[in-house]
């Protein structure tokens, strides 16, 4: 489906701009888990690397995620609902502890909006390739 000839749905644009808020914070994450391994002699280097590493992988990732929602590409939803159960996982460890819990809670409100976005009829009708067989909802 070309971007040119098609408009947006609101609930692309949201499922668009909740990606694009998470890889803007995983990038800032992994900014200062590199700033933290740089400034303090880290104990178990490699780890330190492997993990500030990992962080922008999914910060690219998620950029080209959100990039290619807002293209209307079809293969989106999936990995913008894997990520997004990925994450709900995530919250589960936080609401579990005793630190940060308001965090579990984001990202479990920023993981139901994600998914809410990503599973709405209007972004399936918009995401769906020409030659998908999708009944028109009325």
């Amino acid at each position: 489906m070309s971007t040119g000839t098609t408009k947006r749905p609101k609930t692309v644009l949201l499922l668009a701009g909740v990606l694009g808020l998470e890889a803007a914070i995983l990038t800032a994450a992994t900014v200062f888990l590199v700033i933290e391994t740089a400034a303090q002699e880290a104990e178990f280097l490699a780890s330190s690397l492997a993990l500030a590493g990992l962080s922008l992988l999914g910060a690219v990732l998620l950029a080209l995620v959100t990039v290619s929602t807002l293209r209307l590409r079809s293969w989106v939803r999936g990995a913008a609902i894997t990520w997004q159960i990925m994450q709900l996982a995530v919250a589960w460890v936080f609401l579990q502890g005793d630190i940060a819990v308001w965090v579990g809670w984001a990202l479990t409100a920023v993981s139901i909006v994600g998914i809410g976005a990503a599973v709405h009829p209007a972004t399936g009708r918009a995401l769906h390739r020409d030659d998908d067989e999708l009944p028109e909802s009325r």
